[in-house]
């Protein structure tokens, strides 16, 4: 009988304190719900973790069937409904950018509401990769003065299936260890990184993709329907990325592939995972 992989964890991370939403609609809407809550309960004590929305769509009529919108919201920008809902909700400060992210100066907003120098956390849940290669070029990007560690969950999906990615990119000191007793390992600035969404799925790269904001009244009436099961599954799932991330805990995945036929595949944090990806990526995470 084979022994099981080692599945290290990144830990001793500064918790992702900024956290920027893009895309507010059919899985954006039910993040937005359950992250608002929580980041209410731990900003209580001390008032330390900012939220930013970001969507330049206005809610529809067609939207009311899957997505967490009612009809009183219809005609207004969906950002905005959610952040005046859930700051009023549950009486915390939600800030709304009524727009989509097309370049990397539209994630710059994170640093007029960031209140300590933590780790950024962008959670994306886009229907186009025109979006997503944008944040790929914030994520790789080097930061020079004020350093801080990179976090990006990113969320797609189809009608009934789809992957959720945890990407970390670190700028000072980080440490793993396995789950095994004893076996400890620290590792050297920069030296590093867990894969995020597009590393995992380079497809999402090569694709020829248009920002929203470029698409005729055609194309986007053809877009393709999503079960909301999909949407709130996906949303579950970003949602305990992202619990651990803002607390600091202990991190022993990057990846869930799931379908609402109740079929899921984690990618853990170990050897043959992260090779798979890229080569190089192994002596990395050697002991």
């Amino acid at each position: 009988m084979s022994s099981l992989p080692d599945i290290y964890a990144l830990h001793r991370y500064e918790p992702a304190l900024t956290v920027f939403v893009a895309g507010c609609g059919g899985t954006g809407g039910y993040v937005v719900s359950h992250l608002a809550r929580f980041i209410s309960v731990l900003n209580k004590e001390e008032d330390r973790i900012s939220l930013i929305l970001a969507d330049g769509d206005i809610v529809e009529e067609k939207n009311l069937k899957r997505q967490h919108f009612i009809s009183c919201d219809i005609g207004r920008n969906k950002a905005e409904v959610l952040a005046e809902r859930y700051s009023v909700a549950f009486g915390m400060e939600i800030a709304a950018l009524k727009k989509d992210i097309e370049s990397v100066n539209d994630l710059g907003v994170m640093k007029s509401f960031a209140k300590y120098n933590s780790s950024d956390l962008v959670i994306s849940c886009v229907d186009n990769n025109a979006t997503r290669k944008v944040i790929w070029e914030w994520f790789k990007e080097p930061r020079v003065g004020n350093r801080k560690s990179k976090f990006w969950i990113d969320s797609g999906n189809e009608e009934t299936a789809g992957q959720v990615v945890c990407g970390f990119r670190p700028t000072d000191s980080t440490y793993l260890n396995t789950i095994k007793p004893g076996n400890t390992q620290a590792i050297k600035v920069g030296q590093f990184s867990v894969p995020c969404a597009v590393e995992v799925y380079p497809d999402l790269l090569s694709s020829e993709s248009k920002f929203n904001s470029e698409l005729s009244c055609a194309e986007r009436a053809a877009s393709a329907p999503q079960n909301m099961q999909t949407n709130v599954t996906a949303a579950t799932l970003v949602m305990n990325f992202a619990q651990k991330v803002i607390e600091g805990a202990a991190l022993k995945s990057f990846a869930v592939e799931f379908s609402i036929n109740n079929a899921f595949s984690t990618k853990h944090l170990t050897l043959d995972n992260l090779s798979s990806i890229s080569a190089e990526r192994k002596a990395y995470w050697e002991r």
